[in-house]
């Protein structure tokens, strides 16, 4: 019988995404494209953690369908969404008619991780408040 995805599940994942995306103090072994693909799972994780917590979905899967979901539980910070948002078109594989996938540059990398961190952060501090109860 498989395992039910439930908040915790998603929360573990987006943990173990972020972690081989980019393991600490070391160097990635995999190429910008993969990375940046490990860290859109952790992002997607982390948002599912949160909507899952609260009982609702995401209209899509896309960067924007996560955040619009996730602004229907809880105010998100601006800043963060911008930050989000900018690197959603880095690839765009759910497009019918606008497929690509460009390499982003390390400084992307940076950036997307360290929102997506904050992310983490935000699905960790929600989804745990129960347990602390």
């Amino acid at each position: 019988m498989a395992k039910q995805l439930n908040w915790r599940t998603w929360l573990l994942q987006g943990d173990q995404y972020m972690n081989s995306a980019s393991p600490k103090g070391k160097k990635s072994k995999f190429t910008p494209t993969i990375r940046y693909n490990l860290l859109s799972m952790s992002l997607e994780s982390y948002i599912m953690a949160i909507l899952d917590y609260h009982h609702t979905l995401p209209d899509n899967h896309t960067y924007t369908d996560l955040v619009t979901g996730l602004e229907r539980v809880l105010e998100v910070d601006e800043e963060l969404k911008q930050r989000l948002l900018k690197y959603e078109n880095i690839q765009s594989i759910c497009s019918m008619e606008k497929y690509h996938i460009k390499q982003p540059s390390e400084s992307e990398l940076v950036d997307l991780r360290n929102a997506i961190l904050q992310m983490g952060a935000l699905a960790h501090e929600t989804c745990l408040q129960q347990l602390a109860v």
